[in-house]
């Protein structure tokens, strides 16, 4: 009923539509964006684009998995908009021959509860952009390493490396931390 009230163009059931997805977008937004002022224009770019596109849905798997796919993708051609996912090396040839460590060990997630989501969002900052991007289309959006690669234009390996030293430097972070570190 909203979805079909927002394709008709009518202006109060995009509010309602903007105020039931807003939280949910700007979740995603502010997990890329350098500032929340940027996260607050890409949330605001991601619904022109999913009004733009709503008609475009053909009911095939959740509705909110693809309107956080819009996001996700709105986030990242804001990204490289700003030349933030450059890379200043030919990738195909330095990460050619990274092999990908059968040993990973994850980060413990007793250590992640004791921080609050606004301390994990700042640890998740220190990252740089590459690294942050490749880590949160792999953990939080769930994209694996081949999706990730063509998103991106990188290679495979070039994504498992990125997401490998992302991890490293949230580990080092976290377990340097004493107790619960304030000023991450």
């Amino acid at each position: 009923m909203i979805i079909d009230g927002c394709i008709r163009g009518k202006t109060t059931m995009q509010k309602e539509f903007y105020y039931a997805f807003y939280s949910m977008l700007m979740k995603i937004a502010i997990r890329y964006a350098p500032s929340r002022e940027d996260a607050e224009q890409w949330v605001h770019d991601g619904f022109l684009k999913v009004f733009a596109h709503l008609g475009q849905f053909k009911n095939e798997g959740s509705f909110e998995g693809w309107i956080k796919k819009v996001m996700t993708r709105t986030c990242i051609d804001n990204l490289r908009s700003r030349n933030a996912l450059k890379f200043e090396v030919d990738n195909k040839t330095v990460y050619s021959n990274y092999e990908i460590p059968a040993h990973d060990q994850p980060v413990s997630n007793a250590i992640i509860q004791k921080f609050s989501a606004d301390e994990v969002l700042r640890l998740l900052k220190i990252l740089p952009d590459k690294q942050r991007t490749v880590f949160n289309l792999h953990v939080f959006e769930e994209y694996g390493h081949k999706e990730i690669a063509e998103i991106l234009g990188i290679t495979e390996n070039h994504s498992y490396w990125l997401l490998y030293q992302a991890r490293k430097k949230l580990k080092e972070r976290l377990t340097t931390t004493p107790e619960k570190k304030t000023t991450l």
